[in-house]
Order: C-alpha cells, then structure tokens, then sequence
C-alpha cells in the first residue's frame, strides 16, 4: 500500500470510527471503509477455515495482516468507542501470529471502551490477551520475552478473570525469567501457586529455590 492510500484509509477510518458511535453496535454502513474492511476480513477468514495447517495459517495471517494497518490506525487514533468486530478480529490474527506488540496496541483500546469478543468466543478480551500471550511463552520460554506478558498483566490488572489464567501468566514469567533472573522467576512461581495450585510449577518452584539457597547460604 502507498503511503498516500495508506494516510487516506487511516484518516477515512478515524473519521467513520468517530460517526459509528451512535450506530448499532458492531454494525457496518453501507459504501464506507468499514463496510469494506468487514467483507475483506470475512474473505481472509473463509480463506483460513479451508487451510488444515496451523503453520500455513498462521502464515496466511501473516500476510493478511498488513491489509488493515491503516484501518486499525485510523481506528486507534480516533478514539471511538463504538464496537468494532474488524479490530477485535485483527487482535486475534496478531495474537496468533505472535505480534504481541501489536496486538496488546489494540486489547488496551477494547479494555478501554469495553469492546466484545467476536459471539463465539466464550472469553472476554482481558482474558483472550492473557491467555494467548502466556500460552505461547509456556510453549517456548526460552525465546519468549517477558516483557509482553508484564504489559497485559499491567493491563488488565483491574478486570475480573479465571485464577488459572492469571497463573499461566506467571508460569510463564518464571519460566522466561529462570536463567537470567533467579528471585523474580521465584516469585512468579510462588504467585502462580497461590493463584491455583495445580499449575505445574511446584517442582521448577523447589529446584530454584534450592538453587538460590546454595547460592547463598546462610551466614
């Protein structure tokens, strides 16, 4: 997309982000951008339903993304409140593409104004943003970064959600934090077990905390 296309998609969606307040919720107006965005986004997703490999997918998504920078942008920018599915839905395809940064942009703007997850998905966004995050890094934690994973508990510190997500998360955490950062990787093992119990950390919790011990002995 040329930068001159990319400005006036932004700025057409902010403007239209701004007018959709007042409609339905979630609905598209006939001839706009986001009427467009929303059939696009509705190709991308029937081109995906028919790939079987979670790799080609996530890839396909991959290459879907850039389609709505500019949209997301203007979006963004404008501040809107108003629900908007084409946004959620591009939160998600980060997530899964594991554009983290790009992803929480958009979460703290649904956290924000309240937005809904698309009618079938059983869990809110707060907990999608979490959950999907901590589930990637628990997979790979020694090429995850921490620091996405600090920034949606941050986020979401104030929203209601399952114990056991908010312990993944800090599975996680001390999963990534093991080699580098001892203390912090003990303390997010002990926040992830009195979060829910039987979160798999007790043995990772007792061989660091063993080695911090001999480490440093008692005088």
């Amino acid at each position: 997309m040329s930068l001159c296309r990319r400005h006036f998609e932004r700025t057409v969606a902010a403007r239209e982000a701004t007018a959709a307040v007042t409609a339905a919720p979630g609905a598209s107006v006939p001839g706009t951008l986001g009427e467009r965005m929303l059939t696009l986004l509705r190709m991308h997703q029937a081109k995906f339903d028919g790939i079987m490999s979670l790799a080609t997918k996530i890839e396909a998504k991959r290459e879907a993304l850039p389609d709505y920078e500019a949209y997301v942008d203007g979006v963004l920018a404008s501040g809107s409140a108003a629900q908007d599915d084409v946004l959620v839905w591009v939160m998600l395809w980060r997530l899964d593409v594991g554009d983290f940064d790009g992803a929480l942009e958009i979460a703290a703007h649904a956290i924000r104004h309240g937005l809904s997850m698309p009618f079938n998905f059983a869990r809110d966004v707060p907990t999608t943003l979490v959950e999907s995050i901590a589930n990637a890094a628990v997979v790979d934690p020694e090429h995850a970064s921490p620091e996405p994973l600090r920034a949606a508990l941050a986020l979401t510190a104030d929203r209601d959600m399952h114990d056991q997500v908010r312990a993944k998360a800090h599975k996680a955490l001390g999963l990534i934090l093991s080699a580098t950062d001892k203390p912090a990787a003990l303390d997010h093992f002990e926040a992830a077990l009195k979060l829910d119990p039987k979160c798999g950390v007790k043995t990772a919790r007792d061989k660091l905390r063993k080695e911090l011990e001999a480490a440093n002995p008692a005088s």
